[in-house]
């Protein structure tokens, strides 16, 4: 589902929140006016608010006590019956925009928040809780690469981590997903492996299906690929893939972002040299190391 399409779930979820407001007030009213002194008190009160606001100047202040005295009525009827007067108004979710999603034509915090859990779900991220303000990294040299890293989400650029085994790089990559989330980015996180899967999926598949799940992989705003290298490497397949992914998404400017254990040579070495020029390039992108002990060894 790419982001218009989630963007209109987000608005037809708030859409229902509405509704069901809405709906759960007029089934509070329809129960209330089947009592009579409800319903006598309901008509005297709309009564006074039409002549109220209607009147001249010379009416207003005897006008203003007899509706004052009609919502006295009303409160006392509302109290005898143990309801409370909120319920008479539908309880929106949101107050500030009713739950209609947009205050003045700009997106309500609301429905921001919904289209950001949203791309959420659909992104893969299993860690919202990975973020660059959640993180205990302290080693001077991982500072500089997080900031680099942060940085290159604000300018649109790609990101490509080297480092050993438990370095941080997919804390990283995860936080990198989080901010551009929270940003109302689409995100496509996957490892190397399921990717390749993926890839295999499309060559096996029939030109449209084949189509359709390429497009999934290009379209996104950022493409999160974690532990390239850890995949198998299917011949006719895996670099093949790789390289028209690589090579679209530089051509939409879409961003990607890799991590991997393999060093600089490494990855020349197993990956063509189209590839490993497309993810090296430093015009575009941020090549960096993350350096230290395995992180989940460390007590």
């Amino acid at each position: 589902m790419n982001k218009q399409e989630l963007l209109q779930k987000a608005k037809r979820n708030i859409d229902e929140r509405r509704y069901k407001a809405e709906e759960q007030c007029d089934n509070t009213l329809i129960t209330l006016r089947t009592n009579t002194e409800y319903r006598v008190s309901e008509r005297n009160l709309r009564q006074a608010q039409v002549n109220y606001s209607m009147c001249d100047e010379q009416r207003k202040s005897d006008l203003k006590k007899l509706l004052d005295q009609r919502k006295s009525e009303m409160m006392s009827v509302l109290t005898k019956l143990n309801v409370d007067e909120k319920t008479l108004r539908p309880q929106y979710a949101c107050e500030l925009c009713q739950d209609t999603g947009y205050i003045n034509n700009a997106m309500c915090r609301c429905l921001h928040n919904e289209l950001i859990r949203l791309l959420t779900a659909e992104s893969n991220v299993m860690n919202t809780e990975f973020t660059f303000e959640n993180s205990s990294e302290k080693d001077k040299h991982n500072l500089a690469v997080y900031k680099s890293a942060k940085q290159a989400c604000a300018d649109g650029k790609n990101v490509l981590i080297t480092g050993n085994t438990g370095s941080g790089k997919t804390y990283l990559l995860t936080a990198c997903a989080n901010k551009l989330i929270s940003e109302s980015k689409s995100v496509l996180f996957m490892t190397a492996y399921a990717l390749n899967e993926t890839f295999l999926e499309a060559h096996l598949s029939d030109y449209a299906v084949s189509q359709a799940i390429l497009e999934a992989i290009t379209d996104a705003d950022a493409l999160i690929i974690d532990d390239l290298g850890a995949e198998i490497v299917y011949k006719n397949v895996t670099a093949e893939y790789l390289f028209a992914v690589l090579n679209e998404r530089i051509a939409r400017r879409k961003q990607t972002f890799i991590s991997t254990n393999l060093t600089l040579a490494d990855i020349r070495d197993r990956y063509d040299e189209r590839i490993f020029s497309r993810l090296v390039d430093q015009s575009s992108t941020v090549v960096a190391q993350l350096t230290g002990a395995d992180k989940r060894l460390v007590k």
